[in-house]
């Protein structure tokens, strides 16, 4: 599976190659010569790569386990001290609560959390649904073969995206959903409704989220909306409307999405997260058109050192709450909350907003 050519020897290329495959992301050189030079026996010994000797070394470090179907990896509460790689079979993620969350197979990563965060203990449990072979990654191992910052980046990046859709599911798993009809033009709330607050899960159809009269995006099957205004207590920041023949809704009160957050608190902050991202997303679209500027790649470009007023080469506080002004509703933003916009945003967590952070994250709303 490493050595595709046959040389005899495992190079960077090729531990790049499967880094990439796992992490879902590109591994740099400079990182596939880290994690080389790690994996090594005697790093001196030879400069063409991992032998086989080296090579037996590493994965006799790397333990292979076997599960029978039935069987638990972990549970909630147990100490997170590796990750897992499945080399065949099923495996479901369990809340606490016994909800299943999602279900990963041959490929999939799992477990990375703990190691990943400032925890050392299980969130959710791991369940083989079939029998299961997967390869378990130490702590230890974990910062010796993946402790260049870019591949640890790739993983949480991935992680991250893993939990929300866990949290999405969850929601979707809750007993006390009301089914929501809308047809053509129909609106779901108004921009600036302060009453009774509910968020919404898109089971059919096509919906507008328009600001100040412009549409910022659209939304179809599986998107949620509505959580930004109950999270951060504020107004509705947009108008959703109905924009294909008929929608089809289910919809979850406030009280009843704030008791699951509270019985959830890692997930709340998966959702908090992504709220924090789409209010900064809809403020830039809302400068945008301020300025009868498009919406595409060149002109968020633009609008980034529009707001960059010192020419940093990274948005500061300040910069943020002068663009966050551009949603009006969400003018009056606490600086607490502010700063924990500025470090969602700050996704290879290197301190600073950079206009590629600004640029990955745009992916996610497209």
């Amino acid at each position: 599976v490493f050595d595709e050519e046959g040389k005899g020897f495992v190079n960077e290329a090729d531990l790049g190659r499967i880094m990439t495959k796992v992490t879902g992301a590109s591994i740099s050189p400079a990182d596939s010569k880290d994690m080389m030079t790690a994996a090594k026996e005697e790093p001196s010994r030879s400069s063409l790569g991992l032998s086989l000797s080296d090579f037996s070394q590493l994965f006799s470090r790397l333990s292979q386990q076997h599960y029978k179907k039935g069987d638990y990896i972990y549970n909630p509460g147990d100490d997170g001290d590796a990750m897992y790689f499945i080399n065949s079979g099923k495996v479901e993620v369990l809340t606490k609560k016994g909800h299943l969350v999602s279900i990963l197979r041959h490929g999939d990563c799992f477990g990375e959390g703990s190691l990943l965060e400032d925890r050392n203990y299980r969130i959710t449990a791991a369940r083989c649904s079939t029998p299961v072979d997967v390869i378990r990654v130490s702590k230890n191992d974990f910062d010796r073969y993946l402790k260049s910052s870019s591949t640890k980046r790739s993983l949480k990046l991935k992680w991250k995206a893993r939990r929300l859709a866990q949290a999405k599911q969850l929601i979707r798993l809750q007993s006390n959903l009301t089914k929501r009809q809308f047809l053509r033009n129909e609106v779901v709330y108004h921009e600036g409704d302060i009453g009774k607050k509910s968020m919404f899960l898109v089971d059919d159809g096509t919906l507008e989220v328009k600001h100040g009269g412009e549409t910022l995006h659209k939304l179809s099957s599986g998107d949620s909306f509505g959580e930004s205004s109950l999270l951060f207590q504020r107004p509705r920041s947009s108008t959703v409307v109905c924009a294909s023949a008929s929608c089809s809704l289910h919809e979850l009160s406030g009280a009843d999405f704030f008791a699951l957050l509270e019985s959830d608190p890692v997930h709340a902050r998966a959702l908090s997260d992504m709220c924090r991202k789409r209010m900064f997303h809809k403020a830039v679209k809302s400068y945008l058109l301020s300025q009868k500027s498009g919406l595409g790649g060149v002109e968020l470009v633009k609008a980034f050192h529009d707001v960059d007023k010192d020419n940093s080469g990274s948005l500061s506080l300040s910069e943020v709450r002068d663009l966050m002004l551009h949603m009006g509703n969400n003018s009056a933003i606490p600086e607490k909350d502010l700063r924990e916009l500025l470090e969602s945003l700050d996704l290879d967590e290197d301190g600073i907003v950079s206009l590629n952070d600004i640029l990955e994250m745009s992916k996610a709303f497209k």
